[in-house]
């Protein structure tokens, strides 16, 4: 005899799309190539690693994420600063894209607030928490229009409430 609990779930599961199945099953199989990926960069660059390999993902990951969402980047060419900071974390939760806020200071700092860890069911190695500091770090480049570093205030994997992190303009 089968519980209503596994009814319940049985029906959920019947409902599934085949796409939405074969999507997770791909970014479960990225996720678990690209943790072993972030292991290996942090332990050949040492203490570098984390630094380099946020700067290599910025380059690319918010453009391929957003065309990935189906969102057209170049949509936001003659936007002001202000209005992407308003609109592009709608847009990209709207999208399935992870829910965050960005909160500009006086001082040119990006603050990132992410709600959800998108990650978490796949890892919980730090290196995850550098792919998204690598995301943000990449948005926080193309508003400010200038080289930035990044800094972890706190992250969901590592037992914080929400993801945070801190963008600063870089001294060059």
């Amino acid at each position: 005899m089968v519980d209503n609990k596994e009814e319940k779930n049985e029906v959920v599961c019947d409902n599934i799309d085949a796409k939405c199945v074969m999507n997770h099953i791909c970014y479960k199989y990225a996720s678990m190539v690209m943790s072993d990926l972030i292991e290996a960069v942090d332990y050949f660059a040492g203490k570098q690693g984390p630094k380099v390999l946020r700067r290599i993902l910025a380059k690319n990951i918010p453009g391929e994420m957003m065309k990935a969402l189906g969102i057209d980047p170049s949509m936001l060419e003659g936007v002001s600063e202000e209005e992407i900071i308003e609109m592009l974390p709608a847009i990209i939760a709207s999208k399935g894209g992870p829910v965050f806020q960005i909160k500009k200071s006086e001082n040119g700092e990006y603050r990132f607030i992410l709600t959800e860890c998108h990650f978490l069911p796949y890892s919980k190695t730090k290196g995850f928490c550098n792919v998204t500091a690598g995301l943000m770090l990449g948005f926080a480049q193309m508003l400010s229009k200038k080289p930035m570093d990044i800094e972890e205030i706190q992250t969901i994997a590592h037992g914080g409430e929400v993801c945070e992190f801190l963008a600063k303009p870089r001294d060059l």
